[in-house]
């Protein structure tokens, strides 16, 4: 069993959280989501190119639902990124800092990740119960099915985040290290 500063890496109670039940739940429903979200408005913009090319018609409502879709398909994917740490990130320090520095560090970044997803969380909330009543004008579909993607897609990012940082699953040199 390997070992850092006599820190046992393997046996910690966390490493083995991100393969838990319940986070592999949320991560297949997750990908699950995004993947029919994606694939439903590229079956919209098709119908949309066929009706308007072909039937010399339009969809009204076609371009709005796409719209919308994307916003969740974002805010969804940006979940899914966060469980795959691949995020953008500019990591100057990451060669630099070793040891217990570099597991501050992520440490760090990681309440700084959970602090400002909590302020969009509450933030979106408060802007969704704003809406609740006001549809969109194509499609009538409530704005407050549209605008929850926000806290949603903010709601899985702070949850696979926590995971990673309580696992220190983020830590690129750990699976050399174990």
């Amino acid at each position: 069993m390997a070992k850092c500063d006599n820190i046992d890496l393997k046996s910690g109670i966390f490493a083995t959280l991100p393969q838990a039940w319940p986070v592999r739940i949320v991560r297949h429903l997750s990908e699950m989501t995004l993947a029919t979200i994606v694939a439903a408005y590229a079956v919209i913009i098709c119908a949309q190119v066929f009706f308007r090319f072909v039937l010399n018609d339009s969809l009204v409502w076609s371009e709005e639902v796409v719209r919308y879709g994307l916003l969740w398909g974002v805010m969804i994917g940006a979940g899914v990124a966060s469980d795959r740490l691949a995020h953008v990130a500019l990591d100057p320090l990451r060669s630099v800092v070793e040891g217990h520095a570099a597991l501050a560090l992520r440490c760090i970044v990681g309440l700084l990740i959970l602090t400002f997803s909590a302020i969009v969380i509450w933030a979106s909330i408060q802007y969704v119960g704003r809406l609740w009543m006001t549809t969109s004008p194509a499609a009538s579909i409530p704005m407050r099915y549209v605008f929850s993607a926000i806290p949603v897609g903010f709601g899985l990012m702070s949850f696979f985040t926590l995971v990673h940082l309580l696992a220190d699953s983020g830590n690129p040199q750990r699976d050399q290290i174990l």
